[in-house]
């Protein structure tokens, strides 16, 4: 199978996912007509359990949603992807609806009132879930089929049924034989298709889905194309990981070699079209997949396979998918440097995650060497054990604000709301060890409140939303007959985020020196400024936003404090019981709010204004670094990063100078094996240059391809906000 018409392809790929018109002329119904058939089956009340509502809308979804194939693309299309998840506008209202059920009023407006003023967030996460992808290549859609069926036989025989099983185990039926049914379509309209060897090749694939599961490379790949889209946009359960493609694909990929069925400039094809699909859908927060890990014989899963398709993401110049490598000492250094080179030339959407600090971690909590050895990377940056996890993040709480609650004595300042306890006024305070006290006690407040409500919560997490499809690759949830996001999952973690440490942990850093230590301001003085956002008092902005004692220069002070609330945290929550039947972990993971919430927190202590972006993640505030990459690697490593088992990452800003030539990669690895050798979780890079960026602010045009680490993803330059480049102008300044 060759096409080398790329451009072809590309074209329509630019089309496929963010042109209202495309499905115009594709057979099936409309869009707008399945909303109003699917809305009477599966928002209104039913007689029929959550999962079968969910199942028969899926089916009765797949049996008449608009699809498209073309003799230039591998993989189909389904109107309902990624613009639209019709079932989405559905599940929503029902999750809302279940809110105001299961609170009382007043805790509703407490939840409502700590969601407005970005103080806490709470919500019914559905995003960070992976399914066991060997069941699902090593099966294929049949077998999962034909594996439900057996245990629900098994079920029956063992004891007496209940309707919620035979609910649970006809919905896991219902929707797989709605996926081969909907196969059949596919097939048909692929034999319309003009016969190029794309469209041959294609139908050929669909055939053997239907039937079984795949035996070659692209029918691996079509088949978790395949899973993906059904899952993340029919079903409306995120797919968080495609899994360790170079592990999993590796068998196909030496089957179509040694049997001289596809040729290496085939494969790279395939990869091709297949990584292409991802960057046309423009998904805000990236596709994961990752490489690497360790084999039981000790050594490192990289293969030939692992360079090929490295080497294809680089030539595309694409950031979506988001790769993520999972490193450890047995890790190739050419696997290693071939990626920091990529980096720096640009190639940003690459995470590195470190395995000694999984296993580490892992152990600690109670798995086994396995399933320390074998976890998943997902999401962002994520971990978790292989095959039989669901986890979720209904809980951040941003401790920034936080602390304008202990300087407001529990009163939001914003909205002049009491959203915490009355821990004192700002004169009352006498020591800072009496404030640092009363900022606990309302962090412990706010935190103890909301996992309080996320217990409420995801105990119907399977009820507003039902994941018949992903729970059919758990065998742990077909054994128990539990939907995976109820109890059926080996492991059904519940992480709590932390959103803005580093700005925290600056900001009590100057209460303490200049109003407890120096007395150079009293504590209502600094509260005056900070409600005045600073107007007026631009001597004292600038003397604190340029006092050096800041997190992230592997300072004591500061770096002290950050590493003391935040483990506070940990050590008070991590293990505790969720509402699952799993356990409480602790991320210190922003996503997006450290932007997106921005404007919505106050003045701080540290010289920042309302409305300047948070620090992110477990990296310092943007332009506070300013002892370099080594010391900000430093200040984190302090933390234990057992104690943060959900994720704990980095951003290191480099600039290009640093790391040029053979010196300049080797410093990279270096400072790369350092903190992952030191049990460092997650690092990235972003490898900018002042000047080069106030150019592209210039002369947009000529940076269309530029390529910004935001977080766990990569976005354009040119699609950030000005405020937001020019926070990343000042980070590259230091």
């Amino acid at each position: 199978m060759q096409n080398s018409d790329f451009t072809r392809e590309r074209n329509y790929l630019e089309r496929k996912f963010v042109d209202p018109s495309f499905y115009d002329d594709a057979p099936g119904v409309p869009l707008n007509l399945l909303k109003t058939r699917l809305k009477q089956r599966f928002l209104k009340e039913l007689p029929l359990p959550p999962p079968l509502a969910k199942a028969d809308a899926f089916a009765e979804l797949l049996d008449e949603v608009q699809v498209k194939l073309s003799p230039c693309d591998r993989f189909p299309g389904i109107a309902a992807c990624p613009a639209k998840p019709l079932l989405g506008t559905f599940v929503a209202p029902r999750v809302e609806a279940g809110m105001t059920e299961l609170f009382s009023p007043e805790e509703k407006q407490e939840i409502d009132r700590c969601n407005a003023t970005r103080l806490a967030q709470l919500r019914a996460d559905y995003e960070h879930s992976v399914p066991d992808w060997d069941a699902v290549l090593q099966l294929g859609f049949s077998g999962l089929l034909k594996r439900a069926e057996h245990y629900q036989r098994r079920y029956r025989e063992t004891g007496p049924s209940s309707p919620e099983a035979d609910a649970f185990f006809e919905s896991i039926q219902i929707e797989y034989r709605a996926i081969l049914h909907f196969l059949d379509r596919l097939i048909a309209e692929a034999e319309k298709l003009q016969p190029t060897p794309v469209a041959r090749e294609l139908t050929a694939a669909l055939r053997q889905l239907r039937v079984g599961a795949p035996n070659t490379l692209y029918e691996a790949l079509l088949q978790i194309w395949l899973y993906f889209q059904l899952s993340e946009y029919v079903d409306i359960i995120q797919t968080r990981s495609f899994g360790n493609l170079d592990r999993v694909l590796y068998p196909f990929y030496r089957h179509d070699l040694d049997s001289g069925c596809c040729h290496p400039a085939e494969i790279r094809e395939i990869f091709r079209s297949f990584l292409y699909q991802m960057t046309a859908m423009h998904y805000k927060v990236g596709h994961p997949f990752y490489f690497g890990g360790t084999n039981p014989d000790g050594s490192s899963t990289i293969n030939e396979l692992s360079f090929l398709i490295l080497d294809v993401y680089d030539k595309l110049g694409i950031f979506d998918p988001k790769l993520q490598i999972k490193v450890s000492p047995q890790t190739p250094v050419a696997f290693l440097d071939k990626a920091l080179d990529m980096i720096r030339r640009g190639r940003n959407s690459i995470a590195f995650v470190g395995e000694p600090c999984i296993r580490r971690a892992m152990l600690h909590q109670g798995y086994s060497q396995r399933e320390a050895d074998t976890a998943d990377i997902k999401g962002c940056y994520e971990y978790c054990a292989r095959g039989g996890t669901v986890e979720t993040a209904p809980v951040t709480v941003n401790t920034v604000k936080i602390l304008g609650l202990t300087l407001h004595n529990g009163v939001e300042p914003l909205s002049g709301r009491q959203l915490g306890p009355r821990t004192g006024e700002p004169e009352e305070f006498k020591t800072f060890g009496a404030f640092y006290k009363a900022f606990l006690r309302q962090l412990f407040y706010r935190y103890d409140r909301h996992i309080a409500f996320a217990k409420k919560l995801e105990r119907h997490l399977d009820r507003f939303n039902p994941a018949p499809m992903l729970s059919g690759t758990f065998v742990s949830s077909l054994e128990q007959a539990e939907d995976g996001y109820a109890r059926g999952a080996r492991y059904n973690n519940t992480n709590l985020w932390i959103c803005g440490p580093a700005t925290t942990a600056d900001a009590l850093t100057m209460i303490r020196r200049y109003v407890f230590e120096r007395r150079e301001l009293t504590l209502p003085q600094l509260v005056a400024m900070l409600d005045a956002d600073w107007d007026g008092f631009d001597f004292w902005r600038r003397k604190l936003r340029n006092d050096p004692e800041k997190f992230g220069n592997n300072l004591d002070l500061p770096d002290q404090i950050a590493r003391h609330f935040t483990e506070a945290i940990a050590r008070r929550y991590h293990g505790t019981p969720n509402g699952r039947g799993g356990i409480h972990t602790v991320s210190l993971h922003s996503s997006n709010r450290f932007t997106e919430w921005a404007g919505q927190v106050e003045a701080t202590a540290d010289g920042r204004r309302r409305g300047d972006e948070l620090s992110k993640n477990m990296t310092a505030t943007q332009g506070a670094a300013w002892k370099g990459a080594t010391a900000l690697a430093a200040s984190v490593l302090k933390l234990d990063s057992r104690l943060f088992m959900a994720d704990l990452s980095v951003d290191i800003m480099l600039h290009p100078s640093e790391i040029r030539g053979e010196n300049g990669l080797r410093a990279m690895r270096a400072l790369l094996m350092a903190y992952v050798n030191h049990f460092g979780h997650a690092i990235h890079f972003n490898v900018m240059d002042a000047d080069q960026l106030r150019q592209a602010q210039r002369e947009p045009e000529k940076f269309r391809d530029l390529q910004v680490r935001i977080c766990g993803w990569n976005v354009l330059w040119n699609s950030l906000f000005r405020k937001e480049q020019d926070a990343y102008i000042q980070q590259a300044e230091r």
